[in-house]
């Protein structure tokens, strides 16, 4: 008998975008690094921050962004430091059917 996961749909980290406005201007400085897929020491270490500190701050970033997985945390990053944010924004709210 196979097992079923609940998995939230993939479009959780375009809805969490607008709420990057929520983050601290360091947790930004930590958001914008996960778009580079490094570990939480080459975070730390580019920040000149422990490597808790950094835990610390992807996990009020998670939160306030309401994701729970780095995967989504970084593909959140990517889109948002890549220019792609608008155009996501928009689609989300035309999905929801808000008016542009």
């Amino acid at each position: 008998m196979d097992r079923l996961i609940a998995v939230k749909p993939a479009e959780a980290w375009v809805a969490a975008l607008p709420r990057v406005d929520r983050l601290t201007s360091r947790e930004r400085e930590v958001f914008a690094l996960l778009s580079e897929g490094v570990s939480n020491q080459a975070l730390a270490d580019s920040l000149y921050v422990s490597e808790r500190t950094v835990r610390a701050h992807i996990s009020s970033i998670s939160e306030k962004l309401r994701l729970d997985s780095r995967m989504q945390l970084c593909l959140a990053s990517h889109s948002y430091n890549f220019g792609c944010r608008a155009a996501l924004v928009k689609t989300v709210a035309d999905d929801n059917g808000d008016a542009g």
